[in-house]
């Protein structure tokens, strides 16, 4: 009874190890929305007599020497399988397409597979401060990388503070408003993906020391234009009231 025991546990144990084996072969591929995929299969030593490309359960492309190359409805008008390297291309790909491709050679499956993943492009972020009530007098606010990243995962966020060194972190970080923040006119922020990034356009700072320096010193300049001219037309006014009167009385 013992004995049957060890045996069982033995099997299921190389069993699990060649489950995570086959797994860890599995290479990891990104692919754009739209995209072409090539794959390519490992070289074999024989001249090639049989290719089928698999995409998880289903069929890609079968072909046996003597025959016709055959596509399933799916892949039909988009893939096309090249019967002398076995190289499996797909052209226009979408999410639907992500999966387990593989490839038997000659009637062999070769080890491993290509595990691909169709994601968008991420969009154009939006660099954000909240809340809206964010002033210069706030403790602390919130800086957040803002965009529609639907199918566009995974997504890594990144922010720069004035002319400093992008930096990783979470879709929304804390901002404190201490002397190192204070220093920094604007910021920044960066998505970025497998397929691509894209840079955001800046934001002030409020916790800035000069944030409102151009707003005041732009207001107490139009402020005392105003009254200057308010006073020339006034003045105008005056002295061509104080002309009228001569001419009448002359």
């Amino acid at each position: 009874m013992e004995g049957r025991s060890a045996v069982w546990l033995l099997a299921v144990l190389l069993l699990l190890e060649a489950l995570i084996s086959a797994e860890a072969q599995n290479t990891l591929k990104y692919l754009e929305v739209g995209g072409k995929l090539v794959l390519r299969p490992e070289p074999v030593s024989s001249r090639i007599i049989g290719v089928t490309w698999k995409f998880n359960d289903g069929i890609v492309g079968e072909w046996d020497e003597g025959q016709e190359l055959e596509y399933s409805p799916i892949f039909r008008d988009r893939a096309s399988v090249d019967t002398t390297t076995g190289v499996l291309e797909i052209s226009n790909m979408m999410k639907n397409h992500s999966g387990l491709y593989t490839v038997e050679i000659n009637n062999r499956k070769q080890s491993g597979g290509h595990d691909v993943r169709v994601i968008k492009q991420v969009p154009k972020p939006v660099v954000m401060i909240t809340p809206l009530t964010c002033t210069k007098e706030s403790e602390s606010c919130f800086l957040s990388c803002d965009g529609d990243i639907t199918d566009a995962d995974p997504v890594t966020f990144y922010f720069r503070k004035g002319g400093g060194d992008w930096e990783e972190g979470e879709q929304n970080i804390t901002i404190m408003n201490d002397a190192t923040t204070q220093a920094v006119p604007k910021f920044f922020c960066r998505m970025k993906n497998p397929v691509g990034e894209t840079d955001s356009e800046s934001v002030d700072n409020p916790f800035s020391v000069g944030a409102n320096t151009g707003v005041i010193v732009g207001a107490i300049v139009g402020s005392v234009v105003g009254v200057l001219v308010a006073g020339a037309v006034a003045g105008g006014v005056a002295a061509s009231r104080h002309k009228h009167l001569i001419l009448v009385t002359s």
